[in-house]
């Protein structure tokens, strides 16, 4: 078999290796633990059905599309309900399955997904967290068949087979509910950042255009006089270069060397890259050095990326490298060209420019105020980027925390207490 690498993320293509047996728990083929539905759906023309589908990596069973049943194509439909587990046969490598939610019950689905309820002594919510495990998504890697990832398809009957680890329906109740809190904190902090950081865009929108003005540091709102200017009057610019990648002399000295997907990665301050160059791999091409807090922007592939340098570096081709002058703060410029990433980024998929230039960002035109009141917007925004921040480590925080507490609960390193409540 091919090595992992050569699949996507989604993809878990290792063999299948069980752990041990926890005392009190059953070594179980799923075939014991699963009923197989098939809710016959006739399809009538002038009815109107819903169709979903199971996204991957476990991201849920949502809506596809809304349709009557004379525009579904395929006429072997079958229904499906709340609590039940949905597995697409042609995405399940890709772990896409899932609980059906409450709002989609009565839904359809063709043959191309399984659907599955359990059995007695079997708590089929185990399912949604038990699908998250490594053993299970390489258990459906395996019993899939095809010459390519895209196109392999599940067998159910050969799943079947696989023995799996199950505890007593009480300790799979328990381990749900234990699990499905670190659940509902992860969605909380999850609703926290998707706020904050729409919060952010807009606030962002009106303080570097001058639709909402600040109090300066006496209380007083700046009302000065914006000035329309070219950004090539007010920034020095130049791109960066790419030794030859042959050359082993010229990689691996201490000069970072910033890629489109280092800023990608690193996102507002660069400060380490992938690759760094020695002095001689700097010479030899059109790469220079960028002071500290020079503002990088891409050009290329990523266009309207932005990242500001937090040491001295240089960077591919790809990046153009912008010093502000004495009347222009650099994080008002990083936040003014990052407002304009989605209408860059819009007219390079539309065909009207999908690569910029040196040139041409010379000639964007912005409002500038005073340097104080750039230094005022760049400091809230700042703030506004800070709680960003804190979001995003806790929520990444609250998913290993989880993925850990989980590995060990559904291997039985780690037994719950059961109580009686739990265990009705």
């Amino acid at each position: 078999m091919a090595r992992d690498s050569l699949y996507p993320v989604s993809v878990k293509a290792g063999k299948p290796i069980l752990g041990m047996l926890p005392t009190g728990w059953q070594k179980l083929s799923l075939e014991k633990c699963l009923n197989i539905e098939a809710r016959k759906a006739y399809i009538q023309d002038n009815q109107e059905y819903d169709l979903v589908t199971v996204k991957r990596s476990r991201g849920g069973v949502i809506r596809r599309e809304h349709l009557k049943g004379k525009d579904i194509s395929v006429k072997s439909q079958f229904y499906i309900k709340e609590g039940d587990f949905l597995i697409s046969k042609r995405q399940i490598v890709h772990g896409a399955c899932g609980l059906v939610p409450k709002e989609l019950s009565g839904s359809i689905v063709s043959n191309e997904y399984c659907v599955l309820t359990g059995k007695s002594g079997f708590y089929l919510p185990y399912m949604e967290f038990l699908s998250e495990s490594l053993y299970f998504q390489q258990t459906c890697f395996h019993s899939s068949i095809g010459v390519h990832i895209e196109k392999m398809i599940f067998k159910l009957d050969s799943w079947f087979k696989w023995p799996f680890n199950i505890p007593p329906l009480s300790e799979q109740k328990r381990i749900v509910k234990i699990l499905s809190t670190w659940d509902k904190a992860i969605s909380v902090t999850e609703k926290l950042l998707a706020n904050s950081q729409q919060q952010k865009k807009a606030l962002m929108q009106q303080l570097v255009t001058g639709k909402k003005r600040l109090l300066d540091e006496n209380g007083v709102r700046f009302s000065g006089e914006w000035k329309r200017v070219k950004l090539g009057a007010i920034a020095d610019m130049n791109s960066g270069g790419t030794p030859k990648s042959t050359v082993e002399e010229y990689y691996g000295g201490n000069i970072p060397w910033v890629s489109i997907s280092d800023m990608t990665s690193n996102g507002k301050w660069i400060a380490t890259t992938e690759k760094y160059l020695t002095e001689l791999g700097l010479n030899s091409s059109s790469a220079r050095i960028y002071p500290k807090n020079s503002v990088l922007y891409a050009m290329y592939a990523s266009i309207g990326e932005c990242s500001i340098a937090a040491v001295n570096l240089t960077s591919s081709q790809a990046i153009l490298g912008i010093r502000p002058k004495d009347c222009l703060n650099y994080e008002f410029l990083y936040f003014y060209l990052t407002s304009l990433k989605e209408k860059i980024k819009l007219q390079g998929q539309q065909g009207t420019q999908s690569n910029l230039n040196a040139g041409m960002v010379k000639e964007f035109e912005l409002d500038l105020p005073s340097i104080r009141e750039q230094q005022k917007i760049a400091a809230v925004l700042s703030a506004a980027d800070a709680e960003i921040s804190t979001l995003e480590k806790k929520l990444a925080c609250l998913r290993d925390e989880k993925k850990a507490l989980m590995q060990q609960l559904l291997t039985g390193k780690r037994r719950v207490k059961v109580d009686e409540a739990v265990a009705e």
